[in-house]
């Protein structure tokens, strides 16, 4: 089909000239962590030859990394930032679960309170006194003051919420190794295009002969003979002149869409956008995607994986059970009471002191000086029942959470069938794409899989036609342009069936570290015969179409309780 490998490097010449190539390698074993740079192990390779497409004369050296697509995925979980973000999101859902979990401890202060009073003051039998005094309190203020539903519900919430986040950060996980997968592929797909862009290039220019054009040079070269012996038209000459123009053009247009994809993997992989990200796969076969046996189960067995197993539906999952126990708490705030726990423990002292009496009168000492210091002791217990509003305020807030959670549960439906769609339209793009491999591949090689099909064999026998007067220039014009389009098409096949197996583990939910080490993928379970088929499981939320608000029952005061 394609040149070997040698072809490519040719067409990049202008990129590579003086680069070194190294390997990326990342220990399967290793744990997964934020902001660091995975290891490099260098490896010379020979120099790149002169440049034969792109035609830059650049003469700065370039770094190019050879890697393999799961080397690719490897650095991708070490280095990726959105991955980073989804750990400090869980990080963040375990701190909040730890203070929900804490909500019934006391918030202990230590401190002094000094109070200086002068002046008239009433006490409680009415009279008005002229009093000049001061208090010193030295100790500890545990205090306790809660929502006894918060209190109940809030580390439930917060238990779900945690769920929620790290289903969500195994969701992001498996976002970004598709998101790398799909930019690696985009680069086989350049390198792909360059090398059908060269080859044709070869069957126009080439002034070498080749078995493959029946020993024969290259069109122009051919064609630029015959008119100057007078043997063909020179607009023929044009035709084809104009061919090798349009073909060059498509040919830097394939290096720019090349280095485009490389940057954009550079990017994801959080390397130098300027390095050249250089497969080494054999990019003229399907790549080598791990999962096999699933690429060739049942659809149903497909779709139970997937709704056991994406991240997602664990997710929306999560976020349902967190909704419904804030409606619940919304439910019972009003029948539950608040708690106000205070204990003062300490010293307390104060002036002025009375030093005699004189009939009814008390005679008081100086003021201004703490005396009669001592131990002090309050303990104070309250429990209170809160209307807000009047109860209209905990009605809204109530029916605002059951909207809330009915918002989640067909979030949750939403993603289910969502999850569904993606499973079936992965298995179509496979079978579509595998299929029309095989219709290409006919027209390109053989049974022994040698570039000898029906297209091969046209543009070779076009070339000896014409070589002996049989047929003009233009039918093997377009013989060429056949065998361009036939490559074309092929090789767009190849990157789809390479893209619909890695979207497919995507879609089944398959855990990172299957995809990233294939030794720890899971394998379909094989259904006995006359066993029942699996259904999905029961916590999944599942809606009619027509979704209808469920019934509450009635609580006293009107508000609705579980």
């Amino acid at each position: 089909m394609f040149h070997p490998r040698q072809s490519i490097r040719e067409a990049l010449a202008g990129l590579l000239l003086g680069a070194g190539f190294f390997t990326v390698g990342v220990c399967p074993g290793q744990q997964p962590h934020s902001a660091a740079t995975a290891p490099v192990l260098a490896e010379r390779m020979p120099e790149p030859p002169p440049p034969a497409l792109s035609g830059s004369t650049t003469s700065q050296p370039q770094v190019v990394f050879r890697m393999s697509l799961q080397e690719a995925l490897r650095l991708a979980v070490l280095v990726n930032l959105d991955i980073a973000q989804a750990q400090q999101v869980v990080k963040q859902a375990q701190a909040n679960r730890e203070r929900a979990l804490a909500l019934w401890l006391p918030n202990i202060g230590n401190g002094a309170t000094y109070v200086d009073h002068e002046g008239r003051i009433q006490n409680t039998n009415g009279n008005v006194l002229n009093v000049n005094r001061n208090s010193l309190f030295v100790g500890t203020i545990p205090t306790v003051s809660f929502s006894l539903s918060d209190a109940l519900f809030t580390p439930r919430v917060s238990e779900q919420i945690l769920a929620a986040s790290r289903a969500g950060q195994q969701r992001v996980t498996n976002e970004t190794l598709l998101a790398v997968a799909e930019s690696y592929f985009a680069v086989v797909r350049g390198f792909r295009r360059v090398a059908r862009v060269e080859e044709t290039l070869e069957d126009l220019t080439s002034d070498q002969v080749s078995a493959k054009r029946g020993d024969s040079k290259g069109l122009l070269p051919i064609i630029t003979t015959f008119v100057k012996e007078g043997d063909a038209p020179p607009q023929e000459q044009a035709r084809v002149e104009v061919e090798v123009v349009r073909r060059r053009d498509e040919g830097v247009s394939a290096v720019q869409e090349l280095r485009v994809a490389m940057a954009e993997l550079s990017r994801l992989l959080r390397l130098d956008p300027q390095i050249l990200i250089w497969p080494t796969e054999d990019y003229t076969q399907p790549l080598p995607i791990p999962g096999d046996p699933w690429f060739h189960a049942s659809l149903e067995e497909l779709v139970v994986f997937a709704i056991n197993s994406r991240p997602d539906l664990a997710e929306n999952q999560a976020q349902v059970q967190a909704t419904l126990e804030r409606l619940r708490a919304a439910r019972w705030r009003p029948l539950l009471p608040n708690v106000i726990v205070n204990y003062n423990a300490g010293g307390f002292g104060g002036s002025p002191v009375i030093i005699g009496r004189r009939g009814n009168t008390d005679i008081l000492g100086r003021d201004g000086r703490i005396d009669n210091w001592g131990g002090r002791t309050d303990f104070e217990v309250g429990l209170y029942w809160r209307l807000q509003n009047m109860g209209f305020g905990n009605d809204a807030e109530r029916r605002e959470q059951r909207a809330i959670h009915d918002q989640a549960t067909l979030r949750a439906v939403q993603t289910r069938e969502r999850v569904v769609a993606q499973v079936v339209q992965a298995v179509e793009l496979l079978e579509r794409s595998k299929e029309r491999m095989k219709v290409l591949g006919s027209g390109l090689f053989d049974s022994e899989g040698r570039r000898a099909g029906p297209v091969y064999r046209g543009l070779r026998l076009n070339f000896l036609r014409m070589r002996l007067g049989q047929s003009r220039p233009l039918e093997t014009l377009d013989s060429i342009r056949g065998l361009s389009d036939i490559l074309e098409s092929y090789a767009i096949a190849l990157t789809e069936y390479d893209r619909s197996r890695f979207r497919l583990l995507i879609a089944l939910g398959m855990p990172a570290g299957g995809i990233v080490n294939p030794q720890c993928m899971p394998l379909p379970v094989p259904r006995t015969e006359g066993a029942p088929p699996q259904t999905t499981p029961a916590e999944i939320p599942v809606m009619p179409r027509a979704v209808q608000t469920p019934d509450y029952p009635e609580a006293p005061m009107g508000f609705k309780t579980e």
